[in-house]
């Protein structure tokens, strides 16, 4: 049997190509090495840019905190900002992930799980995708297998030290007095990490708390996790876990003959905040249309889905390389940025706005640059 088009990962990227591949008439197999639902180390948050980007409401069920607010500590100082608006949903990976999942099965796409994708065999007429169990045909593959993806391998070099952050997450369940079991704030810890931060989520039953930094400069990241925990007056004997997450922004290759990557496949995650869902979501969508044209024109060759490469540059690719930007200067001088937004609220104020939507970071760009005279002066004499 021969399919139109295989989804290696059943991420919230794959399950998006998925769904939408199979909405318009492809016959379309979703590939992912777990059995489902299965855990996925991750803060679980989910922005209202993401949820935009979703065709179907997410289930009331699904949702474990909804946030109004964020806690910026740094040294001494300590910062929260609220917003009459959601900023973002709290929810458990596996439960999110498995839902996305079943609307792409509803969908007509058929799933296989448990089975890890070995190789791909490009020949003329498609592609031959190997697996640990069996060998499936196809025209052309969706590499949405994460920041360790197989597929990329045929796309693209591996991603460089500098370009990824290592982040290690626990999950430790909530006191029945602890003050953060109706919280509606997520917190964000600066300092500890190089290019990073430490956090922690508000769940239903448990907290999440973890550290990320940059994978090139970060040295001893267990006793700095252990140390974070210390902190926050935490247990340190809990079981956690570790993950890749590449920086948003740099340069690469997402395409190749009958060959396109997404989500953090393709390296499509914010800088600064560590969100990834939306830029999945996204580049799944812009991905299936590039592969419906692909079909219809009979044209899988690398110049033809460079096509996918220009529109997820337009869309949110130039904003990523603001973000990349703008992380990179403030954690640089990550002491006086933290002062800066002390004395001048509104810019923490009005970057929040990112994540839920409201303003892209061109937008932001273009606001903080005329007020960062005025910002600095204040800051000098306040």
């Amino acid at each position: 049997m021969k399919y139109d088009v295989i989804v290696v990962g059943a991420g919230p990227a794959g399950s998006t190509a998925g769904r939408q591949c199979a909405l318009k008439g492809l016959k379309t197999l979703i590939l992912e090495k777990e059995k489902l639902p299965r855990y996925k180390p991750c803060g679980g948050g989910v922005t209202p840019r993401a949820i935009s980007l979703l065709d179907f409401k997410i289930k009331r069920e699904l949702i474990e905190r909804e946030c109004y607010g964020v806690r910026l500590h740094y040294g001494r100082y300590e910062i929260e900002i609220r917003k009459p608006y959601r900023l973002t949903i709290l929810t458990s990976r596996d439960k999110f992930d498995m839902y996305l999942t079943e609307k792409a099965i509803d969908a007509d796409a058929e799933l296989k799980d448990s089975e890890r994708v070995r190789s791909l065999d490009l020949t003329k007429d498609g592609v031959d995708v190997k697996t640990d169990k069996n060998t499936y045909k196809t025209a052309a593959v969706i590499g949405a297998d994460g920041v360790n993806s197989t597929v990329s391998r045929y796309v693209r070099e591996k991603f460089k030290p500098r370009e990824l952050a290592l982040a290690l997450e626990a999950e430790i369940p909530i006191d029945v007095d602890d003050d953060i079991k109706d919280s509606d704030v997520v917190r964000a810890y600066f300092g500890s990490t190089p290019r990073g931060y430490g956090w922690v989520f508000p769940k239903k039953e448990h907290i999440s708390v973890g550290i990320a930094g940059a994978l090139s400069g970060f040295k001893n990241p267990r006793d700095v996790f252990i140390n974070f925990l210390r902190m926050l007056n935490l247990d340190t004997n809990v079981r956690y876990h570790t993950h890749l997450i590449p920086f948003g922004g740099y340069d690469r290759v997402t395409y190749s003959d009958r060959i396109l990557l997404v989500g953090d496949a393709a390296g499509f995650v914010d800088p600064i905040f560590g969100e990834g869902i939306s830029y999945a979501i996204n580049s799944g969508k812009i991905a299936t249309n590039v592969m419906v044209d692909a079909h219809e024109t009979d044209d899988f060759s690398k110049k033809k889905l460079a096509e996918y490469d220009w529109i997820c540059r337009n869309a949110f690719g130039k904003y990523l390389k603001d973000a990349l930007d703008i992380s990179l200067l403030i954690h640089k001088h990550p002491g006086i940025f933290v002062k800066v937004i002390a004395n001048n609220r509104s810019l923490l104020d009005k970057a929040l706005e990112i994540p839920a939507g409201r303003i892209d970071y061109g937008e932001f760009k273009r606001w903080f640059l005329i007020r960062i005279p005025y910002y600095c002066v204040r800051s000098i004499f306040l």
